[in-house]
């Protein structure tokens, strides 16, 4: 069979059940709905890091966000290190082209994809124009040459302008007009919530809240809308039948779970992203995966597998979801892991039932089958001792398994770097020898 063809599509800050054929009755996505019911949805995936380009970084080289050295926005990633765009080019003779949002911190994507759009600051502005671009490549392209196609939306990460500190309650003011239409808050809704909180928010009366909570979902539908425009394109392309597609989202947003707005800390809200893979004929439709735990490092492990080319370097976490796609029964990864630099140094480890977050200086610990909105804490409980021993375990497994990105040498603002490398260095160095 000819390398088959593939699309990847992502939004930017979007929260895992904020779709409508997945129960959300406050949001109307029938673009997304055609994709879950074409497809294969993982409900249990989890970005790498919950932050833009760490999550993205990891997308196209399938390691983790402390082994490619993007650990928070701002930092580069390691130059040595192939991205898919480059290595799918090499190795599988791949057309790689990009439209929309990039936002891989050190990486020029033109030197990875031929650029159709680069799209703009302001997902309501751009996408659309990055759909049309994707659109027009997928209507136009000849020859027999694959192709991957990356198509990147920014919505609806536009909600980050309402969330700033010009943003707040005096933009709100419409919000009376339209109070009987806005979504309640969320069961876990905590205003006395300060952990991971952003100061603006602490001054939003609950009304500035709910009306954050329907912009956000008026956002959503806008990125539905264009994915809808490139989904429908690829299915009805003359190479729809050799065409794999592939939708997430590089983390999520608070959205009013735990009082709180944007990304960066690993409760659900943050952490946990939707991913659906649809390829009709070759993928069973609408299959909605609870059993298998998937990570965003899998994209660049997936896609490499569906290439025929070899895994890109030390892809030591990831892990390719086509046996599962293809329904073979494989042994799978027994947790996840989620790392994040932003605040707190923290590590998540999330297995079928439990989730740990593990700081320098405490542990929490949760029963997400019991309590999925991770409103109680148990890691207190004796009875739970040692489900905290077994992910502290998993961590130090992890640990032994990925390699830590040296400090850099190299760059701007390199006392930033070291402020911020040292302390994860020294922690994770203590976690591996503890006994």
């Amino acid at each position: 069979m000819a390398s088959p063809n593939i699309v990847f599509v992502h939004v930017d800050q979007m929260h895992h059940k904020a779709v409508s054929a997945y129960g959300c009755q406050h949001v109307h996505t029938p673009s997304m709905d055609r994709i879950v019911h074409e497809g294969y949805s993982f409900m249990n995936m989890h970005t790498a890091m919950p932050q833009c380009c760490p999550a993205r970084a990891s997308w196209y080289t399938g390691r983790m966000s402390k082994e490619h050295g993007v650990v928070v926005n701002s930092y580069p990633i390691d130059p040595k290190l192939p991205d898919l765009g480059q290595w799918l080019r090499e190795h599988g003779g791949y057309d790689s082209v990009y439209t929309g949002k990039w936002h891989v911190s050190g990486r020029n994507v033109a030197k990875s994809f031929t650029v159709l759009h680069r799209g703009t600051g302001h997902g309501e502005l751009s996408d659309s124009d990055v759909a049309r671009s994707a659109v027009a490549y997928l209507r136009n392209r000849t020859g027999e040459q694959p192709f991957f196609l990356s198509v990147g939306f920014l919505n609806p990460h536009d909600c980050c302008f309402p969330a700033t500190a010009h943003g707040g309650p005096g933009k709100y003011a419409f919000a009376a007009r339209i109070k009987d239409k806005l979504p309640p808050l969320p069961a876990n809704f905590d205003y006395g919530y300060t952990e991971h909180g952003m100061r603006q928010t602490m001054k939003w009366s609950l009304q500035d809240w709910r009306y954050y909570i329907y912009s956000y979902y008026r956002m959503v539908e806008m990125a539905d809308r264009e994915v809808g425009r490139v989904y429908e394109a690829v299915r009805s392309s003359p190479q729809a039948e050799n065409t794999l597609f592939i939708l997430t989202s590089d983390h999520g947003d608070g959205v009013g779970f735990h009082a709180k707005v944007s990304k960066g800390y690993l409760e659900e809200e943050a952490w946990r992203v939707p991913a659906i893979v649809s390829w009709p004929g070759r993928i069973a439709a609408n299959q909605r995966d609870t059993d298998h735990l998937a990570s965003g490092v899998d994209i660049a492990a997936t896609i490499c597998d569906y290439a025929g080319v070899p895994p890109l370097p030390k892809m030591t976490v990831a892990r390719s979801w086509r046996p599962l796609l293809e329904g073979r029964e494989v042994p799978w990864r027994e947790y996840a892991v989620g790392e994040t630099s932003v605040g707190r140094l923290s590590v998540a480890i999330r297995d079928a039932r439990y989730k740990s977050i593990f700081y320098e200086d405490e542990t929490k610990l949760y029963d997400i089958a019991r309590d999925p909105l991770e409103t109680r804490n148990v890691v207190g409980d004796p009875a739970h001792a040692q489900i905290v021993k077994r992910h502290r375990d998993h961590f130090r497994d992890y640990l032994g398994m990925i390699e830590i990105y040296p400090e850099p040498s190299w760059g701007q603002q390199q006392w930033q770097r070291g402020n911020l490398y040292r302390p994860y260095v020294e922690w994770y160095d203590k976690v591996k020898t503890e006994a």
